[in-house]
């Protein structure tokens, strides 16, 4: 989630004459489902609306976000935070839905592991990875996420990078594994690289 740094109307579409939906204040958080040029399409968790579950949605100007806004994980203590989180979660199986010890999926993992440093991402590995801005793969470094995706674009799974890509191309992190059904550490597999689409900072 992100952080409103002024009060700002959330709005029926990413123009400045649209119809007013709602108004958030500073200090108000918002999710980013998608970005549109100077426009940003949120969802609002503490505005309760039938028009969606996870908050009152709508558009608003990305700069009535404050400039730090939720960037902890860009800190060497968020970092640490965050993959100590995923790594408690090491050994779990795999269970499709699962947000436990008891069972946790790829985008749980990283579900639980953000929420651990106050950030809190969309629940599926697809929205966390339009909620969040994009990286080249060559920045990635350990806290960033990767995802993959089917030919189609279609992503369906999300991995935490542990460490920068070595320079022989070796990239390790932390998944849920649906194929070893496990929560693993390991170098990227060869299988994953062919699907590996984006990576994202959180």
């Amino acid at each position: 989630m992100t952080t409103v740094s002024q009060p700002t109307f959330v709005v029926a579409a990413p123009a400045d004459d649209a119809e007013h939906e709602t108004e958030v204040v500073p200090g108000e958080q918002v999710v980013v489902v998608e970005t549109q040029g100077e426009w940003m399409y949120v969802v609002v968790p503490s505005h309760a609306s039938s028009k969606d579950d996870r908050g009152y949605p709508g558009w608003m100007p990305a700069g009535a976000l404050a400039d730090d806004a939720e960037r902890t994980v860009e800190t060497a203590e968020g970092v640490e935070a965050l993959l100590a989180k995923a790594r408690t979660f090491l050994g779990v199986p795999y269970v499709w839905g699962g947000t436990t010890g008891a069972g946790i999926d790829c985008s749980g993992l990283v579900f639980r592991a953000a929420e651990a440093i106050g950030v809190r991402l969309p629940r599926d590995a697809r929205d966390q990875a339009a909620a969040l801005t994009a990286i080249d793969l060559d920045e990635v470094t350990a806290g960033d996420l990767y995802f993959f995706a089917r030919p189609d674009g279609y992503v369906t799974h999300v991995a935490i990078a542990t460490a920068p890509p070595e320079p022989d191309g070796t990239r390790p992190m932390i998944h849920a594994d649906g194929d070893k059904m496990l929560v693993v550490e390991e170098p990227m597999p060869a299988d994953r690289i062919t699907t590996l689409v984006s990576a994202a900072r959180v």
